[in-house]
Protein backbone atom coordinates (compact mmCIF):
# COMPACT_ATOMS: atom_id res chain seq x y z
CA UNK A 1 0.00 0.00 0.00
CA UNK A 2 1.64 3.00 -1.07
CA UNK A 3 2.17 5.80 1.88
CA UNK A 4 -0.64 7.75 0.44
CA UNK A 5 -3.89 5.65 0.00
CA UNK A 6 -6.04 8.83 -0.27
CA UNK A 7 -3.47 9.71 -3.54
CA UNK A 8 -3.93 5.92 -5.19
CA UNK A 9 -7.49 6.16 -4.56
CA UNK A 10 -8.59 9.78 -6.15
CA UNK A 11 -5.86 8.56 -8.78
CA UNK A 12 -7.93 5.32 -9.94
CA UNK A 13 -11.02 7.49 -9.30
CA UNK A 14 -9.55 9.87 -11.76
CA UNK A 15 -8.21 7.39 -14.00
CA UNK A 16 -11.43 4.95 -14.47
CA UNK A 17 -13.65 8.44 -15.38
CA UNK A 18 -11.10 9.73 -18.02
CA UNK A 19 -10.53 5.63 -19.40
CA UNK A 20 -14.53 5.58 -19.52
CA UNK A 21 -14.84 9.28 -20.81
CA UNK A 22 -17.22 10.18 -17.95
CA UNK A 23 -17.65 12.71 -15.69
CA UNK A 24 -15.93 12.26 -12.33
CA UNK A 25 -19.34 12.79 -10.61
CA UNK A 26 -20.06 9.55 -12.10
CA UNK A 27 -18.12 7.45 -9.76
CA UNK A 28 -17.34 7.41 -6.04
CA UNK A 29 -13.98 6.61 -4.05
CA UNK A 30 -13.67 5.42 -0.87
CA UNK A 31 -11.37 3.13 1.41
CA UNK A 32 -11.01 1.05 4.63
CA UNK A 33 -8.41 -0.44 6.92
CA UNK A 34 -8.49 -4.23 6.74
CA UNK A 35 -5.97 -5.07 9.39
CA UNK A 36 -5.18 -1.77 11.44
CA UNK A 37 -2.91 -3.61 14.46
CA UNK A 38 -0.79 -5.47 11.77
CA UNK A 39 2.06 -4.34 11.04
CA UNK A 40 1.46 -4.39 6.94
CA UNK A 41 -1.55 -2.05 7.19
CA UNK A 42 -3.86 -3.62 4.57
CA UNK A 43 -6.47 -1.34 2.83
CA UNK A 44 -9.14 -1.97 0.14
CA UNK A 45 -10.06 0.83 -2.38
CA UNK A 46 -13.93 1.23 -3.04
CA UNK A 47 -15.10 2.43 -6.59
CA UNK A 48 -18.38 2.46 -7.25
CA UNK A 49 -21.62 3.87 -9.12
CA UNK A 50 -23.12 6.73 -8.18
CA UNK A 51 -26.32 6.42 -10.05
CA UNK A 52 -28.83 4.64 -8.11
CA UNK A 53 -28.67 1.07 -8.65
CA UNK A 54 -25.44 1.30 -10.57
CA UNK A 55 -24.60 2.05 -14.27
CA UNK A 56 -22.15 -0.43 -14.76
CA UNK A 57 -19.49 1.91 -14.95
CA UNK A 58 -17.58 0.14 -11.98
CA UNK A 59 -17.61 -3.28 -14.10
CA UNK A 60 -16.98 -1.30 -17.42
CA UNK A 61 -13.51 -0.15 -15.56
CA UNK A 62 -12.71 -3.79 -14.04
CA UNK A 63 -13.03 -5.02 -17.51
CA UNK A 64 -10.91 -2.76 -18.78
CA UNK A 65 -8.44 -2.60 -15.61
CA UNK A 66 -4.88 -2.68 -17.25
CA UNK A 67 -5.92 0.76 -19.59
CA UNK A 68 -7.29 2.48 -15.94
CA UNK A 69 -4.22 1.71 -13.86
CA UNK A 70 -2.10 3.14 -16.94
CA UNK A 71 -4.06 5.63 -17.16
CA UNK A 72 -3.98 6.58 -13.38
CA UNK A 73 0.32 6.14 -13.72
CA UNK A 74 -0.24 8.61 -16.62
CA UNK A 75 -2.35 10.99 -14.53
CA UNK A 76 0.85 11.38 -12.08
CA UNK A 77 3.76 11.60 -13.64
CA UNK A 78 5.11 14.22 -16.03
CA UNK A 79 4.15 17.42 -13.80
CA UNK A 80 5.39 20.51 -12.72
CA UNK A 81 3.61 20.10 -9.39
CA UNK A 82 5.66 19.26 -5.85
CA UNK A 83 3.00 16.96 -5.20
CA UNK A 84 -0.80 17.13 -6.64
CA UNK A 85 -2.25 19.58 -8.65
CA UNK A 86 -5.58 19.75 -10.18
CA UNK A 87 -4.30 18.51 -13.81
CA UNK A 88 -3.17 14.89 -11.46
CA UNK A 89 -4.85 14.18 -8.60
CA UNK A 90 -6.76 17.34 -7.06
CA UNK A 91 -10.95 17.69 -7.76
CA UNK A 92 -13.40 19.77 -5.86
CA UNK A 93 -14.90 16.84 -4.40
CA UNK A 94 -11.34 15.64 -2.79
CA UNK A 95 -10.97 18.83 -1.29
CA UNK A 96 -10.75 17.12 2.23
CA UNK A 97 -7.60 15.09 1.59
CA UNK A 98 -5.83 17.89 -0.74
CA UNK A 99 -2.99 18.13 1.51
CA UNK A 100 -2.14 14.29 2.12
CA UNK A 101 -2.21 13.77 -2.04
CA UNK A 102 1.08 13.37 -3.38
CA UNK A 103 1.25 12.04 -7.08
CA UNK A 104 4.99 10.45 -6.35
CA UNK A 105 3.31 7.82 -4.10
CA UNK A 106 1.54 6.47 -6.80
CA UNK A 107 3.93 5.90 -9.45
CA UNK A 108 6.12 4.30 -6.58
CA UNK A 109 3.03 1.95 -6.38
CA UNK A 110 2.90 1.10 -9.80
CA UNK A 111 6.60 1.10 -10.12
Amino acid sequence: MPSSVESLACALQKALCSTLQIEASDIGVSWRWLAEKSESRECEIILFDHTPGGAGFVKDGFDSWDKVVAKARELCEGHACEKACYDCLRSYGNQTHHEKLDRSTVIEFFG
